[in-house]
């Protein structure tokens, strides 16, 4: 099987897309999805790999938070298995189309979850009810009640001052230092010195970076036998004065161009750091005056691509 794969995937290469614009054929597709969801079944893992490295507080704090709301360990337990199986769920949809809650999944999705029917069911049924202003489609009870929190609810404005204060601690940790005048810098600038961070920690271990930059930056790592491309993509460029970073992965062809902001045009899988890390978006969360928290965000989502790309690696590898 592997061999008849990979002598498709060089037609592919030559070819680029299909008659109907698609990167792979359906079957092609499909075996994609089955061999990539289960990295799905490693989240516990690399949720531990990125707290050991310093990394993973702000991420951390979030979970306690929707275990604090679960009040029992059974509810959190649910909530645990939830995240794992949507991150099958949308790493088995590839580029999609999907809705994963509502559950209309990709037509090449090799993975259904059955924890996730019964969720969905029971919010078809009308027993998820909110009683505050916000009302989320989320399927999950205690998730579903914790994005519902209004952004002033004490308990949410606990967990924003640990994120904070997580977040001050670990660049003090990790002695990153600020840079004078930094807040003074334009947009421009301070996308440069981002450029410049990843590069220094992505570039050693085997990434490049795509020549284009126009809506963001592409780093790409040839993976499983030069069969595959691992991409991660960084399209913060217009959200740093806001304090957040914007990042994207993607799985492609060695040769195959993709353009930030309209990955699924250019690749055969794509998924976000936070479908596999509950809580990731706290982690790209920094003060927009300091430049050690952008340093300490953007190196957080270095040391994660590094680790998926290392774990797609695998995946796509087996034979």
């Amino acid at each position: 099987m592997a061999a008849k794969w990979s002598i498709q995937l060089d037609e592919l290469s030559k070819q680029s897309m299909t008659k109907d614009g698609a990167l792979l054929e359906p079957a092609e597709a499909k075996t994609l999805s089955k061999r990539l969801y289960p990295l799905a079944d490693e989240c516990p893992s690399i949720w531990d790999e990125l707290d050991k490295s310093g990394y993973g507080a702000p991420a951390r704090i979030v979970r306690e938070a929707h275990r604090e709301l679960a009040g029992n360990a059974e509810r959190y337990d649910q909530v645990s298995r939830y995240w794992i199986e949507y991150a099958k769920e949308r790493l088995a949809g590839l580029i999609g189309p999907m809705d994963i809650l509502r559950g209309r999944l990709a037509k090449v999705s090799a993975y259904r979850s059955e924890l996730l029917d019964k969720l969905r069911a029971d919010a078809k049924a009308g027993l998820l009810k909110g009683d505050g202003p916000i009302v989320s489609p989320q399927i999950e009870p205690t998730i579903k009640r914790y994005i519902e929190l209004m952004p002033d609810d004490p308990f949410r404005v606990v967990v924003k001052d640990r994120i904070r204060a997580a977040q001050r601690a670990a660049a003090i940790a990790a002695h990153l230092h600020e840079v004078p005048d930094y807040s003074k810098f334009n947009s421009k600038q301070k996308y440069a010195l981002l450029i410049e961070r990843y590069l220094a920690d992505l570039e050693p271990a085997g990434f490049t970076l795509d020549p284009h930059r126009k809506h963001g930056v592409v780093f790409r790592k040839i993976i499983a036998r030069g069969q595959w491309a691992f991409v991660f993509v960084d399209e913060s460029q217009d959200d740093l004065d806001g304090g957040r970073l914007s990042t994207q992965l993607a799985i492609t062809l060695p040769q195959k161009a993709v353009i930030p902001g309209s990955l699924p045009l250019g690749a055969a899988a794509t998924f976000s750091p936070s479908d596999l890390v509950p809580g990731f978006g706290a982690v790209c969360w920094f003060d927009a005056s300091s430049y050690a928290q952008l340093c300490l965000a953007c190196d957080a989502n270095s040391f994660l691509a590094k680790s998926l790309a290392s774990r797609v690696d695998m995946l796509l590898s087996r034979n």
